[in-house]
């Protein structure tokens, strides 16, 4: 089920999968504008705006890609800023994780979470990384419906705040589910499905590059619309 805070279930499917980066929310925006530039070849920009709700910082996305050409940084009163995409597949950027952690030594959590169908089929999971200076560690559960079947998968050392037990639970799909997951980012000092996590009022970064001819873009409201009927109803 979508969040029961307003701006994320008003903007659902799309909060799905808000990537978390540990870094102050400038640092993070320079990384990735630099990122962006560097994967489009053309320069990105960043615009820096006051917001005093995350309606605010999510309205001026009014076209969605099934490649972000946007990224909004929100900051929060943790350790974390979090990342979210004007990309209508709503399921996080998880090779720009990859080159934030990899190249900017910053650590990332690629998660995403939604116990029914949305844009894919239900799923959970999360994926950490951090650099040691030599190597991305890594960590990564998952556990995914294909039609009638279950999946779950786990690579990497567990962290000490994951529940490994809870991954002995007979049924695949309770392995990993909404609210494990945020049981789970909790416990890393993150509530990204809680509108009072996010440091506003208070100022956020919008990085853009322009879109390619190649990319597929849909209207904001033809990517809401199918899933923000179903949870006013």
């Amino acid at each position: 089920m979508p969040p029961p805070d307003a701006p994320f279930r008003d903007w659902w499917p799309t909060t799905q999968s808000l990537d978390l980066v540990e870094g102050a929310c400038e640092r993070v925006a320079e990384a990735v504008r630099e990122e962006f530039s560097r994967f489009g070849g053309q320069s990105a920009s960043i615009e820096r705006r006051g917001c005093h709700h995350l309606n605010d910082a999510f309205g001026p996305i009014t076209t969605f890609f099934n490649v972000p050409t946007s990224a909004v940084l929100l900051p929060t009163r943790s350790k974390w800023t979090v990342i979210w995409y004007n990309t209508f597949l709503c399921d996080g950027y998880d090779s720009l994780c990859w080159y934030l952690t990899s190249r900017h030594s910053l650590p990332t959590i690629h998660w995403s979470a939604h116990d029914e169908w949305t844009t894919f089929q239900s799923a959970s999971s999360f994926h950490f990384r951090k650099n040691n200076g030599h190597d991305v560690v890594e960590r990564c559960v998952t556990a995914a419906q294909t039609d009638k079947k279950w999946d779950f998968f786990a690579i990497g050392a567990p962290l000490v705040e994951e529940d490994v037990a809870g991954y002995a639970t007979r049924k695949k799909r309770d392995r990993l589910n909404e609210r494990r997951t945020m049981e789970l980012l909790a416990r890393l000092d993150a509530k990204p499905w809680v509108e009072s996590f996010y440091g506003l009022p208070g100022d956020v970064f919008t990085v853009s590059r322009p879109p390619v001819q190649t990319m597929h873009k849909r209207r904001r409201e033809d990517v809401l619309a199918p899933y923000v009927s179903h949870v006013r109803a």
